[in-house]
């Protein structure tokens, strides 16, 4: 009980003791500590909203898809050159002369279209060493039958060949397309009937057996 008298007598001298000038220092160190804080706990604001940041940058970068792609812009295709069109020879026959096409750069005739006699005429083929390669005949009379060379290969060989075959009375009309090689030998013909029926036209194409001569 003495000690605690003794201590309390002592703070009593010590508070009495104490001046003016020290309370000022004591006060301006106590606002200088407080605008420290104030300043720490500003800097502390501005990290804890950084790292937010940061975080919620973070977290959209896992969320988002791994299959969305940037936009890539349209790269121009460049146009293709137009290519142009060779014309092709034409082959037009004379009524009286006929007409004959040559194998190109020789005197070797290619294909012959003999005159109309008796309204029949013939469309002869013929390869590079003269040999008939196949015969067309034309008639005009109560039914036609024409033929007409469409396109020739570039060494002059035929390449298309259509016949059309009109009856006449018949309910039928009739159309050939033929395909030659460069050797001006026959290769494969498309028989066209008209009216067309579903089964004809999925049995209507035959090809050349040159060696028998006959189309199969």
């Amino acid at each position: 009980m003495k000690r605690v008298f003794f201590g309390l007598m002592m703070l009593i001298g010590f508070t009495a003791c104490e001046t003016p000038s020290d309370r000022e220092t004591v006060g301006s160190t106590a606002l200088h500590e407080l605008d420290s804080l104030k300043k720490e706990k500003a800097q502390l604001q501005r990290e804890i909203e950084a790292l937010e940041a940061n975080t919620a940058g973070k977290q959209e970068e896992v969320e988002r898809p791994d299959s969305e792609e940037p936009v890539k812009e349209a790269i121009p295709v460049p146009e293709k050159p137009i290519k142009e069109t060779v014309p092709q020879p034409t082959l037009k026959a004379d009524r009286d002369k006929g007409a004959i096409h040559y194998f190109k750069g020789t005197k070797k005739v290619a294909v012959r279209i003999t005159p109309w006699k008796d309204n029949h005429r013939e469309v002869i083929c013929y390869d590079k060493t003269g040999e008939v390669t196949y015969t067309f005949k034309d008639v005009r009379l109560s039914y036609t039958v024409f033929t007409e060379v469409v396109s020739f290969h570039e060494n002059g060989a035929a390449d298309r060949i259509h016949v059309s075959d009109n009856p006449g009375a018949s309910l039928y009309y009739y159309e050939t397309n033929y395909t030659f090689d460069e050797e001006n030998y026959p290769v494969e013909k498309e028989s066209i009937e008209y009216p067309q029926t579903l089964d004809k036209m999925l049995d209507n194409v035959r090809h050349w057996n040159l060696e028998k001569r006959v189309w199969e």
